[in-house]
């Protein structure tokens, strides 16, 4: 007991650390107010949602970034050489991870039930209690994954084919379009009914027995994944110096790159970078993902749109270009700036730019090539994306190109701010935390809020992008005043960020 109770100290510590309890406080301070602006009557169903596809999976990927990064650093090994066990680790980590998931909710739906105070006692016990069910059934095959993955970009392609039928299928349920008794096997559906049955009382039609024989069921798969967990953090507690003398290389180690400097150099570098060394099927794999993402939004929204209106009297056809600025516009150039910021942020953590110093490829130039890239790939993602979402319905205009443009310029601001503001991979998904959730915010309140209220938002990137789109009110703003604004506001935040980020590592 003693033992995981200093590792669940030291978990905490780490966390406060690398900025993981500040972002978990923060995120609940936003999606609060979000529930709070919102009617009451739609609070509760919103929070729903939210809580289950986004506070409940909080610290998954901080869970396996955390232990990708201990066995780069060799802290995984100089904990195989103390007392602290494996499984006791693992508890650890999930305890704590979930706790924070716990702190996000707790406002959440006192914000859900503001209209019935009185019944917040009885909302918060299924609430929590779903919340914390889904953390653990979504933390440790993280863990797992991590624990066998190469690096992170490894854990980002394998880590969704484990954890997508874990939120697909309670999603499908909740959400009223198909139910049948086979959904229960998937061990998360429970999580995701017991927190609609707080948030949304009366919801549920399942009786109190096979609500409990759920829960049970659900608590054998949570702990049958701690103990998978613990077996494969045990067995992957490998120091970085032996995996290199076993496979000859660090994993996506750069190989060097010779020559002259100038554009021969940075054209060998990026051809290594991209086809050399094996690690970069992900950036690869990310071409098709916008095609992918809007076939689904072209399938589903209909469906979504239908039910939202028979059950909660919204029409979502009315509001089509904020979720196409929200779920194509922006987030296509976020895929995209994500993947390239952990790159660049793995190439810190396994001392690749340490090597470009010694190389005709200086670190502007690297930085350089990394945002280009971003911007190209997010560039042509958008333009394949925006007309097959279906959202789309006024052809490409003006508007829809310039607002194409603004957008793929957010990819290299994601990208640069992670460089910036991380010092490691844990650092940099904190930072891809807090500014998704942005990304995501900006094109609804420039949606919300009426002109000329919703030029306020214009000292953010993101909100360039959004009122370019048509369908948005952007009051005096054309389309080429918005053009050239977004382009100088992005331009002026990326050199901040390029210079800030060129100073740490020269720093370094």
């Amino acid at each position: 007991m003693n033992r995981l109770l200093a590792a669940a100290a030291l978990e905490s510590r780490v966390g406060l650390r690398y900025g993981i309890v500040p972002v978990a406080a923060a995120l609940g301070a936003v999606w609060t107010l979000v529930l709070l602006a919102l009617p009451a009557e739609a609070a509760g169903p919103v929070a729903s949602y939210l809580l289950f596809l986004d506070t409940a999976g909080f610290g998954a990927l901080f869970a396996a970034a955390l232990l990708l990064f201990e066995r780069t650093e060799g802290t995984r090994s100089a904990l195989a050489a103390t007392p602290l066990r494996a499984g006791e680790g693992v508890a650890a980590r999930l305890a704590v991870l979930t706790a924070l998931t716990l702190l996000i909710a707790v406002p959440m739906v006192a914000a859900a039930v503001r209209g019935r105070f009185g019944d917040l006692v009885q909302a918060l016990p299924p609430t929590l209690g779903g919340v914390a069910l889904t953390s653990l059934l979504l933390l440790a095959p993280c863990l797992t994954a991590g624990a066998r993955a190469r690096d992170l970009s490894g854990f980002l392609l394998t880590a969704p084919l484990t954890v997508a039928p874990l939120v697909l299928v309670p999603l499908v349920h909740v959400s009223g379009i198909l139910e049948h008794p086979l959904m229960y096997a998937v061990p998360t559906t429970v999580g995701a009914d017991l927190i609609r049955l707080g948030t949304v009382p009366g919801s549920l039609d399942a009786s109190p027995a096979a609500l409990a024989a759920g829960v049970v069921y659900a608590l054998v798969w949570a702990v049958a994944g701690a103990v998978a967990a613990s077996r494969a953090v045990g067995r992957g507690a490998v120091p970085a110096h032996r995996r290199r003398a076993a496979g000859g290389e660090a994993p996506g180690a750069a190989r060097p790159v010779t020559g002259r400097g100038g554009l021969p150099a940075i054209a060998r570098f990026a051809r290594v970078d991209l086809f050399g060394t094996g690690r970069d099927p992900l950036l690869l794999l990310m071409l098709c993902a916008p095609a992918l993402l809007a076939l689904v939004i072209r399938s589903v929204f209909p469906v979504a749109s239908e039910f939202a209106l028979d059950s909660y009297g919204l029409d979502l056809g009315a509001h089509a270009p904020a979720v196409l600025a929200a779920l194509v516009l922006l987030h296509v150039p976020m895929m995209f700036g994500v993947v390239g910021g952990l790159r660049a942020v793995e190439d810190a953590d396994e001392n690749v730019l340490l090597v470009l110093r010694a190389s005709p490829v200086s670190v502007p130039a690297y930085l350089g090539y990394r945002t280009a890239l971003v911007t190209v790939l997010s560039l042509a993602g958008l333009a394949a994306a925006l007309p097959l979402s279906g959202l789309m319905t006024s052809g490409w205009s003006v508007r829809v190109v310039v607002a194409l443009v603004l957008a793929a310029l957010q990819a290299p601001l994601l990208t640069a701010a992670m460089t910036a503001l991380s010092a490691n991979k844990v650092e940099a998904l904190v930072v891809v935390k807090g500014i998704g959730a942005f990304m995501v915010l900006t094109p609804v309140a420039a949606w919300a809020l009426p002109a000329p209220w919703n030029l306020l938002l214009l000292p953010l990137p993101p909100s360039w992008a959004a009122l370019a789109l048509p369908g948005y009110d952007a009051g005096p703003l054309g389309p080429w005043p918005c053009l050239a604004g977004g382009v100088l506001v992005a331009a002026a935040a990326l050199a901040l960020l390029l210079r800030r980020t060129v100073r740490r590592i020269d720093g370094a």
